[in-house]
C-alpha cells in the first residue's frame, strides 16, 4: 500500500484541492458545491487557503499529490465576513457555472444573504468553530488513511484549543453520519433547505478521544 503523508495545506495547493472538491460530484451531485465549475472552486479555495482562521490538513501520496482533505474554520462568522469581502470575486468566478445554469443565480443569491447577520436563510452553522469537508479522492481510495487523516485533523482542532466543532450534514447521507455517530456527536438542529433538502446541524466534542 501506497505511503500517505499528512500535512498542513498552504496557498499553493489550491489547484489541487480544488480538483479534489470537483471530483466529489461523481458520488455525491448535489448541493451547490457539486454545481459549480473550476473556475469557481479554484477561486473559493485560493481565498479558504489565504484565510488565517481556516485549518486544511491535506494527505498527499508518495508523488507528491494530494489525495484528501479535511477543512474547517476557527470562526465560522470571521469566515462569512471574508466571503462577503470577496463577492465580487467570487461572482465573477461564478459566471462559467451560471452560464451553463442560469438556475444557479437563486441558489448563489440565497447562499451569499445568509451569510449576512440575522438572515433568515441558513444553509451552515455561522458561529464558532465549523467543519466543512471531509474529501478523499475516488482513484485514490484508502479508507484507513482516510480516517487517520481525520484523527489528525481532529488532534490539531484540540491543540489550537477548540473543544466543540460544528458541522453540517445532509440526512441522506447515512455513511458520514453514522461514522460521526460513532464518535457520539449529537445532532443540535434540523433544518429544511430551499430545495427541500433535509439538513442535520451537528456537533462534536474535541475533549472526548474519537472512536475512529
Amino acid at each position: 500500500m501506497e505511503k500517505i503523508r499528512l500535512r498542513l495545506a498552504k496557498p499553493s495547493d489550491t489547484k489541487q484541492i480544488a480538483e479534489i472538491q470537483y471530483s466529489l460530484r461523481k458520488t455525491h451531485d448535489v448541493g451547490i458545491f457539486s454545481q459549480m465549475d473550476k473556475v469557481f472552486l479554484k477561486q473559493y479555495y485560493n481565498i479558504v487557503l489565504n484565510d488565517p482562521w481556516e485549518v486544511i490538513v491535506c494527505a498527499e501520496n508518495e508523488k507528491g499529490k494530494i489525495v484528501g482533505f479535511n477543512s474547517s474554520t476557527l470562526d465560522a462568522a470571521k469566515q462569512m465576513e471574508t466571503f462577503r469581502k470577496y463577492k465580487f470575486r467570487l461572482g465573477i468566478a461564478s459566471i462559467t457555472s451560471i452560464i451553463r445554469n442560469p438556475r444557479l443565480i437563486k441558489s448563489l443569491l440565497d447562499r451569499y444573504n445568509s451569510t449576512k447577520i440575522g438572515s433568515n436563510l441558513h444553509f451552515v452553522i455561522n458561529y464558532g468553530a465549523r467543519g466543512e469537508f471531509w474529501a478523499w479522492k475516488e482513484s485514490e481510495k484508502d479508507p484507513i488513511a482516510s480516517i487517520e487523516m481525520n484523527a489528525a485533523y481532529r488532534a490539531i482542532l484540540r491543540a489550537l484549543g477548540v473543544k466543540e466543532l460544528f458541522y453540517e450534514v445532509d440526512s441522506s447521507n447515512k455513511k458520514v453520519i453514522a461514522i460521526h455517530k460513532l464518535n457520539k456527536d449529537e445532532i443540535i438542529n434540523t433544518i429544511k433547505l430551499p430545495d427541500g433538502r433535509e439538513r442535520y446541524l451537528m456537533k462534536s466534542d474535541l475533549t472526548r478521544k474519537s472512536i475512529i
